[in-house]
């Protein structure tokens, strides 16, 4: 209300922006650092969708007089990467940090051998060869010998040969 006891509507205007987002890879989780300086806890939304696989963050905050800022930012995670369950978000220093813990993989086996399994940069992995390569490969290498004997035979001077002079 104005001093002559009438309502007046303020009409905010908006400053729309997208705040920078860091990404950190680590080997049990993966890290969300977004910088929200001038933002408290309470003027902003975090929203986890399990069904979707996405993050939303939203936002606003008063800048002065009828001007306000606001952001929206959508992150779309893979599928299966992460335990969207327990994922934690914290704010503190103007930043809001997502930590998105990463799913155990899934250990598949129909025997006991597990000589097909190695570790490549602290990840387990499973050497999968088809018939059809190791085949592909047995013919590569006969022809291999059978190249590399006949250019012995050919090339090489016969201890027959030898033996007559």
């Amino acid at each position: 209300m104005d001093s002559n006891g009438e309502v007046v509507n303020i009409i905010r205007s908006y400053e729309d922006f997208m705040p920078y987002c860091k990404f950190l890879k680590e080997e049990r989780f993966d890290i969300y650092q977004i910088p929200l300086h001038g933002f408290k806890m309470e003027q902003f939304k975090l929203f986890v969708n399990d069904n979707k696989g996405t993050i939303k963050i939203e936002g606003q905050r008063p800048k002065g007089g009828s001007r306000w800022s606001r952001f929206r930012q959508k992150f779309k995670l893979p599928c299966n990467v992460y335990n969207t369950k327990d994922i934690h978000a914290s704010f503190g220093n103007g930043v809001l940090t997502i930590r998105l813990p990463k799913r155990e993989p899934l250990m598949i086996s129909n025997s006991d051998d597990k000589s097909d399994l190695f570790v490549y940069n602290g990840k387990l992995f499973r050497l999968k060869i088809s018939k059809r390569g190791i085949l592909g490969s047995i013919a590569l290498v006969a022809v291999g010998v059978a190249v590399g004997g006949y250019v012995i035979l050919k090339h090489l001077p016969s201890t027959h040969a030898a033996e007559k002079h």
